[in-house]
Parts: C-alpha cells; sequence; structure tokens
C-alpha cells in the first residue's frame, strides 16, 4: 500500500498507527468534526491493518525465505565440489 518509512522498525509503527486510530476513533465521539474524522479512520484503519499483516506475516516470511535461500546456495555449492571431484 504505502513504502514503508525506514527511521522506525514495523513494531513501532504498527504501535503508531493502532494509536493514532484509537484517537481518531476518539475524536469522531467526542468531536462535532465527525465527517472529516471518519475519512482519517478509514485512513488510519487501512495503515493500521497493513502493518500488523507486515509484522504478523510478511516479515517472518523474509526470514524464512532468506534462510531458505542460504541452505540453498549452500547445497548448490555442496554439490559443485561433488561434481568437480
Amino acid at each position: 500500500m504505502l513504502t514503508r518509512y525506514m527511521g522506525m522498525t514495523p513494531k513501532s509503527q504498527s504501535y503508531l498507527f493502532s494509536f493514532g486510530l484509537v484517537l481518531t476513533l476518539l475524536g469522531m465521539a467526542l468531536t462535532d468534526l465527525w465527517m472529516p474524522m471518519v475519512v482519517g479512520a478509514i485512513v488510519m484503519t487501512a495503515l493500521a491493518v497493513e502493518s500488523w499483516i507486515r509484522v504478523a506475516h510478511i516479515i517472518p516470511l523474509h526470514d524464512e525465505v532468506r534462510t531458505l535461500q542460504k541452505q540453498l546456495n549452500r547445497l548448490q555449492a555442496e554439490l559443485r565440489n561433488l561434481e568437480e571431484e
């Protein structure tokens, strides 16, 4: 959806967006600026859900792919060594 700001960890970003969503919903309940807050709530919900998915699924998947790539490289190197002998 959006490019992640690189100055923050994904987990911190998730907390920030969740806090922003809570503040937006609280502002909707306590003020008369209901309509602009709906737009903000929709945007904050999208950002929060995206960050939750990134922290829970995408980052662990990248770590697993990186580990598998290292294993594949090691096995290919062993295979080349066996073929040369």
